[in-house]
């Protein structure tokens, strides 16, 4: 038995939680040493903690260290938010920091087709509008190269499952296998929402 249905979501990768990690904790941190070996020889007056150097420059340090884990575990927590829901009423889709509840009636499962995102190029996610992008993982709401709004969930393959929708948006989603929960969506709604 599988712990993870195979119409799930894709969860993002290890590469991409070392992105993150890298972005949001070691990238700052390296500025922030940079900074303070620059300003530490810097002619001039300082405000000083303590009337110590090192005890200011070990404060800023390990402040900037601290809010920088603190905003690594806020996104790594929202990164494990990313996931589908079936029910009698419809599909519900939770990612990172967005999600939405379609009923089968706004699900134009009809037109709605697995794709490669590499040979569909007018599918591709282009702009973001409000949305999470590290390497490897996409979430939220982007303009497509079509110009259609879509909401987002992917994790790096280029094999996703395209689902428009009579809601002005269209959803973009990287299950494990796309064409199983295609055919799950079109065996779970109800008759009149397959027409």
């Amino acid at each position: 038995m599988e712990s993870f249905p195979a119409w799930q979501l894709q969860p993002a990768s290890s590469t991409t939680r070392l992105w993150l990690f890298a972005l949001v904790v070691v990238l700052p941190v390296v500025l922030i040493l940079g900074a303070t070996a620059f300003t530490a020889g810097a002619p001039g007056p300082k405000q000083l903690i303590g009337g110590s150097a090192w005890l200011t420059y070990a404060v800023i340090i390990v402040g900037t260290l601290a809010i920088s884990l603190a905003l690594h575990w806020f996104i790594e927590r929202a990164l494990r938010r990313h996931h589908i829901t079936l029910d009698a009423d419809g599909l519900a889709i939770a990612t990172t920091f967005y999600a939405r509840k379609l009923g089968w009636g706004e699900l134009q499962l009809q037109q709605a087709r697995v794709v490669d995102l590499d040979e569909h190029t007018e599918l591709k996610p282009l702009f973001k509008s409000n949305a999470t992008a590290l390497p490897g993982f996409r979430s939220g709401w982007f303009r497509l190269r079509n110009r259609h709004k879509a909401l987002v969930a992917t994790a790096g393959s280029p094999r996703v499952l395209y689902l428009p929708t009579s809601q002005g948006y269209d959803l973009l989603l990287q299950p494990r296998q796309p064409q199983v929960l295609l055919q799950h969506l079109r065996e779970l709604a109800p008759a009149s929402a397959r027409r």
